[in-house]
């Protein structure tokens, strides 16, 4: 069976012709904007050419032909992050509570994540986790770059811990992994790869992800299933397997110009002939119930804090989170935000650190041309008071460093040095 016939199942000939002839289009980009640290307005005028997102508030698209800003400065610094246009929907439809505790299941390369983590305003808890070690390495990195401090970032197989976490998280998000349809104009070796049984093989995966998500979810939580297949097998199908094996709820979303649904009316489709981006399939699922207390429950033990927030010690280094939580079943990568290595009368400041803060005693606003220079690994000739200093560009924090009065020493990483265009 070839891909166009396996629509037949839920489409009609001419929306098939409507979404074969979408494919040949160009894809679409788009970014996230950090609003703790830009304001929409600099962004707007910096540049000017961005067009808003249709439904994410702080989601913006643009011609990469004029903006590359996978090379821009602001892009380094966290200010925003890249993202596929429908991909921007899942967090967003979700919308997790402020100061509660959220698993992203299957998180690489970490964009769910960080969009839920901008929604909750860097409160409460999100494990991120990826089965994939590799991947999950690169949700580290988005964190440090975002200065995100809400993340728990691990790389586990849950089908062998959901026992132990039965009933846990106030919200789930599980973007499985899938037969790649809804990728075809952004890859065409996603188009010769494709094949029926490539489907059939990922829609029993997807059943069982879809189960054991659902056992890990609270009482009164939300669960949203998500892929970037046009296939009814993997998207609609996985949800009622799940609907007829278990007491799951659907919740509808409101009528969209936007948004495809199909017959069954489980879930929407974002169609590129429809909506401004490659394609996706969201379900939102209620488990029956209410939560009864947001979050994670408070640990007796009294932590050690610092700066408010709880201290973890591994070694010299430390790292901080929000929230205490038990990490002995994870092979973890990355608790809240990296502190640094505290010494006896110093701190060698992580740049995850950095990124995080707003304020620090000692701040030096860059020009754009010494940022750059920063970054790319030169010390500045900039007189300053000796000591450490966080260094800005535009308000956004870029790192510590430290001034011995003449020049400005570059402690910006090495594995992050870089050649940026602006």
């Amino acid at each position: 069976m070839d891909f166009k016939e396996h629509l037949k199942k839920y489409l009609s000939e001419e929306e098939i012709e409507k979404l074969l002839n979408s494919l040949n289009d160009s894809d679409k980009h788009a970014l996230l904007l950090n609003t703790e640290k830009l304001s929409e307005e600099k962004l707007l005028e910096i540049y000017p050419h961005l067009e808003k997102h249709p439904i994410v508030k702080n989601g913006f698209l643009y011609d990469k032909n004029e903006y590359q800003l996978g090379k821009s400065v602001l892009h380094e610094l966290g200010a925003f992050y890249l993202q596929e246009p429908s991909a921007m929907l899942v967090s967003y439809l979700l919308q997790p509570e402020k100061d509660s505790l959220l698993l992203d299941l299957c998180a690489a390369p970490g964009g769910k994540s960080v969009q839920a983590s901008l929604l909750m305003n860097n409160t409460g808890l999100i494990i991120s986790n990826d089965l994939s070690y590799p991947r999950a390495k690169i949700i580290k990195e988005n964190a440090e770059r975002m200065g995100l401090s809400n993340l728990l970032i691990i790389s586990n197989d849950f089908s062998k811990l959901s026992h132990k976490y039965q009933n846990t998280f106030d919200s789930i998000i599980l973007d499985a992994p899938c037969s790649g349809s809804g990728m075809f104009r952004k890859n065409d070796l996603m188009k010769d790869d494709w094949s029926i049984n490539k489907v059939y093989k990922f829609a029993e995966i997807q059943k069982e992800l879809i189960t054991y998500a659902y056992s890990m979810l609270k009482p009164g939580g939300k669960l949203i299933y998500s892929t970037c297949s046009f296939s009814y097998e993997e998207d609609e199908e996985v949800v009622e397997h799940l609907l007829n094996n278990s007491e799951a709820e659907i919740i509808p979303f409101e009528s969209n110009l936007y948004f495809y649904q199909s017959k069954s009316k489980i879930g929407i489709h974002l169609f590129p002939y429809l909506f401004p981006g490659e394609g996706h399939y969201i379900c939102l699922i209620h488990k029956p119930g209410l939560i009864k207390e947001y979050g994670v429950k408070e640990n007796k033990k009294h932590p050690q804090l610092y700066e408010g927030k709880v201290l973890h010690k591994y070694g010299e280094v430390s790292y901080l989170s929000s929230i205490d939580f038990d990490v002995k079943d994870f092979n973890v990568i990355r608790f809240g935000v990296k502190l640094g290595e505290i010494l006896k009368d110093d701190i060698k400041y992580d740049i995850h650190y950095a990124r995080s803060l707003r304020t620090f005693p000692q701040e030096l606003e860059l020009s754009l041309e010494d940022t750059i220079k920063y970054i790319k690994g030169e010390s500045l000739n900039i007189p300053y008071p000796k000591g450490y200093v966080l260094l800005k560009y535009l308000g956004v924090s870029i790192d510590i460093a430290k001034s011995d009065t003449r020049i400005i020493k570059n402690r910006y990483p090495k594995y992050l040095r870089k050649n940026l265009l602006f």
